[in-house]
């Protein structure tokens, strides 16, 4: 009869997170946000990122995500550049499950050069803007970052195939 008191007692206190939250109990990594096609470069609050013309005719963005303390094959990773007031969405939708490549020391594994579709730039021009970014790994630890942006024409278009 002991043993089942006190079992009966682990179940419950391992039922409900210490402070009643849903995600509580729940594992986190880290993630950083970054600007890039080929390179990691963090973002900080106030940046401006450039727009690059497309092949395709379309405007995107590069981004370049780093993550810490979570497993880097088949991440869900999800995009989105909001306005800042109203949280209404400036960018295309990008949700996808993509693998990140581990650094040489095991520190981080980064993503470069997602391109983040936006397809009105002149909509979003000199607005207050937010790059939020949230991945989730095999094992289900999750990770969110934001940072405030601004938005500018780059000079990048694409390069045309030699002819």
């Amino acid at each position: 009869m002991r043993a089942l008191l006190s079992l009966a007692i682990l179940l419950a206190a391992c039922s409900a997170p210490p402070d009643g939250s849903p995600d509580a109990g729940r594992a986190t990594g880290t993630l950083l946000l970054g600007e890039g096609e080929l390179a990691f470069r963090a973002l900080e609050d106030g940046d401006t990122l450039l727009l690059a013309r497309g092949c395709q005719g379309s405007q995107h963005v590069f981004v370049t995500l780093r993550s810490e303390d979570m497993d880097p094959r088949g991440m869900v990773v999800e995009l989105d550049l909001l306005r800042e007031d109203s949280r209404e969405r400036v960018s295309g939708e990008l949700r996808l499950r993509l693998s990140f490549t581990p650094d040489a020391s095991g520190t981080h594994a980064q993503l470069t050069g997602l391109t983040l579709q936006v397809p009105d730039p002149e909509s979003a021009l000199d607005d207050e803007l937010v790059l939020r970014g949230r991945i989730e790994d095999r094992d289900g630890v999750e990770a969110e970052a934001e940072r405030r942006v601004r938005i500018a024409w780059g000079t990048q278009v694409c390069a045309e195939p030699p002819g």
